[in-house]
């Protein structure tokens, strides 16, 4: 069976000062971790602002440029490799892919790039794999190669963390708009389309975090809300499916009978009574 393996195929360390690279691409995938300093890096016409301790893996093929301006100078290490079918490799990406299926996403084509944010984790396997490189001889090829391993699973690590942060942040702003925009009309199309995502995958991110749909948690929030005003207000009971996003009273009361086991009115009596 013809297996692949990550050869790297250059690396370097570098200061900027002001520089302006040509948009282009190549064949290896790229990592360009920043040391001191920040950067931007254009990608396919978006501008991505990097920072000490922040890096960018970049997929084959994928058109970029790395912009350095004069009054924030820039010292980075790059590094470039390759997937091959041969060479001095011990690991194969099969191998880690069996084992990780999270890490096979990195290579993914669709996947342009990652940017991500270090613990130092990545920086010092790469300081490390970088001396190795230098020194590169036959006895020091099984330590490159497990340093080339340790540095794709703490990428993979590093990305996981960034998707779950990414994940909390959706969520959270999907909920201050759901708790704060409770009484007017709330579609999920909407919801997603504020928060730059695909329904379908708004649909699971949320029922994943929160065990239950959106629409279940609106729901939810407005039945919540309505049990308040009718405990603690003189709002008429017909009125209160106004103030909580239900359009009218008869379903505002059908849904309300079946969560609490009584009317809207029968709520209200029985709390007062309390």
């Amino acid at each position: 069976m013809k297996q692949s393996f990550l050869e790297v195929v250059a690396y370097y360390y570098k200061l900027w000062h002001e520089f302006e690279m040509e948009l282009h691409y190549h064949s290896a995938m790229e990592i360009m971790y920043v040391i001191k300093g920040k950067c931007q890096i254009e990608i396919e016409d978006r501008m991505i602002d990097l920072r000490k301790g922040q890096y960018i893996w970049i997929q084959s093929n994928v058109k970029h440029r790395l912009i350095v301006h004069r009054e924030n100078p820039c010292r980075m290490l790059n590094i470039e490799f390759l997937k091959k079918d041969k060479g001095q490799h011990f690991t194969s990406l099969d191998v880690l892919f069996e084992h990780s299926l999270t890490l096979r996403s990195l290579f993914h084509e669709h996947n342009r790039y990652f940017l991500l944010k270090d613990d130092e984790s990545v920086y010092n396997t790469l300081r490390h794999l970088v001396l190795e490189l230098d020194r590169q001889t036959d006895s020091n090829q099984l330590l490159i190669d497990n340093l080339l391993v340790q540095l794709l699973l703490w990428t993979d690590r590093n990305r996981m963390e960034f998707d779950q942060q990414s994940d909390s942040f959706y969520i959270k702003k999907v909920l201050t708009h759901i708790h704060e925009n409770y009484d007017t009309a709330l579609r999920v199309e909407d919801l997603a389309s504020m928060s730059h995502l695909h329904p379908s995958y708004l649909h699971r991110l949320f029922k994943a975090s929160l065990n239950m749909t959106i629409n279940q948690y609106i729901t939810k929030v407005r039945l919540d809300k309505a049990k308040m005003l009718l405990i603690h207000t003189e709002i008429p009971v017909t009125e209160i499916s106004n103030y909580v996003g239900v359009n009218t009273s008869q379903y505002f009361s059908s849904l309300f009978k079946k969560d609490a086991g009584l009317s809207p009115s029968a709520y209200r009596e029985h709390f007062r009574q309390i």
